[in-house]
């Protein structure tokens, strides 16, 4: 019979985590093959184990802003809904408004709080999942490990090793007693098999319904004609009544020296 397995990934710190996984390729920066990660998890398990490992569901967790000048958050949405739609993640993305507190901060601590709560929530449901798997590198998932396990549940921990004085994982995290059941598993002696290579394919413009030979893999394709055209546009400033060209696709708009100005006085009347 095989183990249910659920893997819980801190987002934010697996972005920042990257470019250790980058160098462990001699490379300034490659693609993550997300569908791979729970495939990587899953081998390392059944190594130690020894027998099969039924991944039942991977949990992303991340941040969003939202209404903040001069951030365009399209392109970060587009991937966690690529990681939804395409590499069959749950998402649960952290929306950080700054139109209602425009002098916030995004904290990571909101990223952990939401995993850890997933995490408790289903080890509190019968039969749902046998191992845990954590991918992160913070000491202060060590309590939530802790209590894991006294449900009842094995934890298994994915890292980044530590390199000169970049230390993404907490030693600690690794070594604490009664936190973990399994060896960590490092993800930069992965990282060949982490690194996606895409296959050019010809696809046609959601726009103008031209064809193009293209690498890209997401839902929606656009060509190059249709994406320089549509990569930016003159607006006007809601603010000042200015005129600027922008790739800003939101209702709302404010020029450059506007959202400099705000930035600067932390005025809250634009």
């Amino acid at each position: 019979m095989s183990l249910k397995a659920m893997i819980f990934v801190d987002g934010t710190w697996l972005y920042h985590g990257r470019q250790i996984l980058f160098e462990a390729l001699g490379e300034d920066g490659f693609e993550i093959d997300y569908k791979r990660i729970p495939e990587i998890v899953a081998d390392d398990l059944e190594q130690w184990q020894n027998d099969h490992i039924d991944i039942v569901r991977t949990c992303y967790f991340g941040s969003l802003p939202i209404n903040k000048p001069g951030c365009n958050p399209a392109k970060q949405k587009a991937f966690y809904d690529f990681l939804a739609l395409q590499c069959g993640y749950d998402t649960e993305i952290v929306d950080i408004d700054y139109r209602r507190e425009p002098t916030t901060r995004p904290d990571e601590r909101w990223v952990g709080i939401a995993l850890a709560s997933s995490m408790i929530y289903y080890a509190s449901i019968p039969g749902v999942f046998d191992v845990a798997t954590l991918i992160a590198g913070d000491s202060e998932y060590i309590p939530l490990l802790q209590r894991v396990r006294a449900m009842g549940k094995r934890t298994h921990l994915v890292a980044i090793n530590n390199l000169d004085d970049r230390n993404p994982t907490s030693q600690l995290l690794q070594t604490a007693t009664g936190a973990l059941d399994f060896p960590t598993l490092f993800l930069d002696e992965h990282a060949k098999n982490l690194r996606l290579v895409r296959e050019e394919q010809v696809r046609e413009c959601r726009i103008c319904g031209n064809e193009e030979a293209t690498t890209w893999a997401g839902p929606d394709f656009f060509c190059s004609q249709c994406r320089n055209e549509h990569r930016k546009q003159l607006r006007t400033c809601d603010a000042c009544g200015c005129e600027e060209e922008t790739s800003w696709d939101k209702p709302f708009f404010y020029c450059t020296q506007c959202r400099k100005e705000y930035r600067s006085n932390g005025s809250r009347d634009i």
